[in-house]
């Protein structure tokens, strides 16, 4: 009796589900699972199948079929940078999921996605809401290895989170960021390699982002050996798992990786290997495009081609940087302008019921937009005015007479030389002697005021032999008593240089940024630009401007005349 009994209720619940899911709804879900097994798909012809599906979905009234396709189209959106779309399907997905159990975690991943997109265009306390939604829905999955693989995710984003509204030190945050990163590896390392709900690609492809999220901590704060090393060990675990043919990684998600490996090699000062992968990546990209990853190329191959001393090269990939750089930014802006007048707008229409609430709460949201605009205006404008008083303040400090010295002059050619014997006898030994320190930097207090440093084809090696000594001492002096390397040195004489013009000769204000750049050595206007607001926390055309305004004039005593 008890077998015919378990017969029945198995023969029931066939039914039960032949009766739930129809021949054409049957068919949508085999054949989203069968796209889900297959990753080397032009974009294009992805997105164009999934909405086919997604539509044929909705004139069916196949809830599940419109998540399972929405899913998949929201994270193709997301890789793409297409936020604005990703926000508008996000909508139409969370009112299917409405009051619907997320047994795939389906409905998990497309309050991550949207989580994601809100942060990126800054919109952190919406973007916080909908990772809590995601992350209270994962929660709820009862499959182990897709509960752990969303959650693991959770987790990832969460960190991103953090990172996209720190705003500041990322020091301040580390140890959160380390966490919640961690936490992410280690659940997504507790997913099966035989689940038949992850599959082995999706999960390592996952673990291998983490790594490169890691790894790309480390390189953020000060480069130092140690955080060098710890940078180089997760971006290469992720950058083997790409490599591996064991795994098909999103053609996306390989040039990303590319990038930060060309980053990692680019503050290790290993040029050459910054280039080539640099190169590897923007090969990639030609062929699956995203202007968001050539931009990084073209900045990585800019400075490493400058660093080795190829300034062409360095010219011609600043400038395709600097004019990508503005088209993605100009982008960025608009789209973020969108989605908060669509969410004001959402606001207003749940509340048209009562006008006068309608009008208060617009009124409020649109106070306090204004409000925090002019704050970060006018805490932006305080910190450059601030930077710029600290710059007169200094300027008007310096002694007036600027004269040099005929024997200072004379020291950067002639004076303090080391026989040829001496200086032999040191090099042998591999020992720079306080000596021999102190010439170097007598000469280099000489060549500071020689303007010798305005010579665009200035190199280490040219400045070691006017100064009668070899490049690895020159460096050495530079790096122990003016704190930096030799490019810094030669960029912070440069600008201090052209601040003195702008500052003592008012003609000077008049000419273009490209003349200025020209005038005191540098290679391109770009490089000026950003070589000034580095070293003055300015750009040069606030201080310009200023100058101007204020009309800073240098009053010269009868004795600086003399």
């Amino acid at each position: 009796m008890r077998k015919y009994l378990c017969f029945f209720l198995f023969l029931f619940s066939s039914f039960m589900v032949w009766a739930q899911n129809t021949p054409a709804e049957v068919a949508i879900k085999d054949k989203l699972d069968k796209f889900s097994l297959t990753s080397n798909i032009d974009p294009k012809q992805k997105e164009a199948r999934l909405l086919e599906l997604k539509a044929e979905s909705e004139k069916l009234g196949y809830d599940l079929g419109i998540l399972i396709s929405g899913n998949y189209l929201i994270k193709l959106y997301g890789r793409q940078y297409r936020y604005k779309e990703q926000l508008r399907l996000g909508d139409q997905l969370k009112k299917v999921a409405k009051n619907k159990k997320d047994t795939y975690g389906y409905i998990s991943g497309i309050y991550q996605s949207t989580s994601l997109a809100l942060g990126y265009l800054g919109l952190n306390d919406a973007s916080l809401k909908d990772l809590k939604k995601a992350i209270s829905y994962a929660e709820t999955i009862e499959d182990r290895d897709t509960r752990l693989y969303q959650l693991s995710v959770c987790y990832e984003n969460m960190a991103l989170n953090y990172e996209l509204k720190r705003g500041g030190d990322i020091n301040l945050l580390r140890d959160s960021l380390l966490y919640t990163y961690k936490k992410s590896l280690e659940m997504a390392k507790q997913v099966s390699d035989n689940s038949e709900a992850i599959r082995k690609n999706v999960k390592y492809d996952h673990i291998a982002y983490t790594y490169m999220r890691l790894g790309m901590l480390y390189l953020e704060p000060e480069d130092t050996k140690e955080n060098l090393e710890s940078a180089e060990k997760y971006l290469l675990e992720g950058l083997k798992i790409h490599e591996s043919k064991k795994y098909e990684i999103p053609a996306d998600n390989r040039i990303m990786m590319l990038n930060q490996v060309s980053w990692l090699y680019l503050e290790k000062k290993e040029y050459h290997k910054s280039i080539d992968y640099a190169e590897r990546a923007l090969k990639l990209e030609n062929v699956n495009k995203n202007p968001a990853h050539r931009v990084e190329s073209f900045e990585f191959l800019a400075d490493s081609y400058r660093e080795i001393g190829d300034k062409e090269k360095s010219g011609f990939y600043m400038d395709k940087y600097t004019y990508l750089k503005d088209s993605l930014s100009l982008a960025e802006k608009k789209e973020a302008d969108i989605t908060m007048k669509k969410m004001v707008k959402e606001v207003n229409d749940e509340n048209k019921q009562s006008s006068k609430k309608q009008w208060m709460i617009t009124g409020i949201l649109a106070l306090i937009a204004g409000l925090i605009t002019a704050i970060l205006w006018r805490k932006k404008n305080k910190a450059l005015r601030k930077k710029y008083e600290e710059m007169l303040v200094n300027l008007k400090n310096e002694k007036k007479d600027q004269v040099e010295e005929t024997s200072e002059e004379t020291d950067l050619d002639n004076t303090g030389e080391e026989s040829n014997d001496d200086l032999q006898s040191v090099i042998d030994k591999n020992i720079l002697s306080p000596d021999t320190e102190a010439k170097i930097q007598k000469k280099l207090t000489a060549f500071e005021k020689s303007e010798k440093y305005l010579k665009k084809d200035l190199t280490i090696s040219s400045l070691a032999v006017q100064l009668n000594t070899n490049t690895k001492y020159l460096s050495e002096v530079i790096k122990n008593k003016k704190f930096q390397n030799f490019n810094h040195y030669i960029n912070s004489l440069r600008i201090n240089y052209i601040v003195h013009k702008l500052y003592n000769e008012p003609k000077y204000r008049e000419y273009k940024i490209s003349y200025l750049a020209e005038e005191c050595g540098f290679a391109s206007p770009q490089v000026f630009v950003i070589a000034f607001k580095k070293i003055n926390g300015l750009p040069p055309s606030y201080f310009i401007q200023n100058l101007k305004e204020d009309k800073v004039n240098i009053l010269i005593s009868e004795d600086s005349l003399l």
